[in-house]
């Protein structure tokens, strides 16, 4: 398996997962510790392997210059929440606090995604296409 193949499987299983948590109001132990690895091993393999994501040669400007740190800033995110659910799972730390961390990482999602889908609608860049399964793109 592909690098890039196991990114876009980890990056919406991690997706899925925060859904599912937040969709009940508190997530069962098991969920919780499944969300916990799987962002462990994504952050894992980019700390070892880079990120895999790339501004594009249609984004310019401050938006340009600016993406490898907003991209950096949702690993920075995603690397607070798992740690405070692992934490929170351990009993070191509040409930809320992990749920609070949920809230923050789908708010910083949301952005995240509405910016892609911008660069795909707007620059027509294809940035969906990067990591969308591929059984999706016919309909991009």
């Amino acid at each position: 398996m592909t690098q890039r193949r196991l990114t876009i499987i980890l990056h919406w299983s991690l997706f899925m997962l925060l859904l599912a948590m937040i969709k009940g109001g508190s997530a069962n132990e098991i969920l919780r510790w499944v969300y916990v690895g799987t962002g462990t091993l994504w952050l894992a393999m980019t700390a070892a392997k880079g990120m895999l994501g790339k501004p594009g040669p249609k984004l310019q400007g401050a938006l340009r210059q600016a993406y490898p740190w907003m991209h950096r800033g949702m690993y920075a995110v995603l690397a607070g929440s798992v740690g405070v659910n692992a934490a929170a799972l351990l009993g070191w730390v509040s409930l809320d606090l992990a749920w609070n961390s949920l809230l923050v990482l789908l708010f910083a999602a949301t952005f995240h995604g509405l910016f892609h889908f911008w660069r795909h609608n707007v620059l027509y860049d294809n940035a969906l296409r990067l990591m969308m399964p591929r059984f999706m793109h016919k309909i991009l």
